[in-house]
């Protein structure tokens, strides 16, 4: 993990404006810069959230500008991960993307986890491409299929039990995000032979988000971004007020 900038895509030029992409769907987080001119990007950035992603990072985002050689007031537009993922981790996100969104007047565009995992799926054919958030409550995930080079939904958002995602899912289908072996048996006991699991992607999460918003023509307002939630936040809700004694 750490800061690094990518080769062949262009120089830091303190003279441009760039697109900022910011990925805290889990404690390991990404950050991502293209130039508004540019197809690529010009640095990334992976790290692991220590403590948690509230503390970090506003941290880590100032080093990789720093690293990077950008200033604040360089960011034209900012990308964001709005879910699924960790509750206090992409709410961290969202907030620090709105609020830098508008301290510096800059349009917000909210992107969902799995559409980017499934942009970042390579190689997968015609088939469709799973994209999976695992829960507590089981996996969430949702289907696509990719056209003009961007993921569209087929199949819907949606928590489900293992051996439901493997029975409901598009067929045959690529696999991405996060696969455990339950999941695995439960595909393999639905009799998915003919579906692939995704190789590891090769660019960090924030660069697809970046992607998949200039794609869509996405930014805008950034009061308007919210996170996408499987299940209601945890969260304790107020006890009633006691009568005294």
């Amino acid at each position: 993990m750490g800061w690094v900038p990518v080769a062949n895509s262009g120089q830091i030029d303190t003279r441009s404006v760039y697109d900022l992409g910011i990925d805290t769907a889990s404690d390991d987080g990404s950050l991502a810069l293209f130039a508004t001119d540019g197809s690529g990007p010009v640095a990334v950035h992976t790290f692991h959230a220590e403590g948690t992603m509230t503390r970090s990072l506003m941290g880590e985002i100032a080093a990789f500008l720093d690293g990077a050689g950008v200033s604040p007031d360089q960011i034209g537009r900012i990308a964001v991960t709005i879910g699924p993922g960790q509750y206090g981790a992409l709410r961290a996100g969202i907030a620090v993307a709105q609020g830098m969104a508008l301290a510096l007047d800059a349009p917000l565009a909210g992107i969902n986890r799995l559409q980017a995992d499934a942009a970042l799926v390579t190689d997968h054919g015609a088939e469709a491409i799973v994209a999976v958030h695992l829960t507590r409550s089981g996996p969430g995930w949702a289907a696509y299929t990719r056209r003009d080079g961007v993921p569209h939904e087929v199949s819907a958002l949606t928590l489900s039990s293992y051996e439901g995602a493997a029975t409901d899912a598009p067929r045959p289908a690529t696999w991405t995000g996060e696969l455990d072996d339950a999941l695995h048996a439960a595909r393999d006991a639905a009799g998915r032979t003919g579906d692939t699991i995704a190789a590891a992607p090769e660019e960090p999460r924030a660069v697809a988000i970046v992607r998949l918003a200039r794609a869509r023509d996405a930014f805008g307002d950034p009061a308007a971004v919210d996170a996408i939630y499987l299940r209601p936040p945890p969260i304790t809700r107020p006890r009633e007020a006691q009568p005294e004694a």
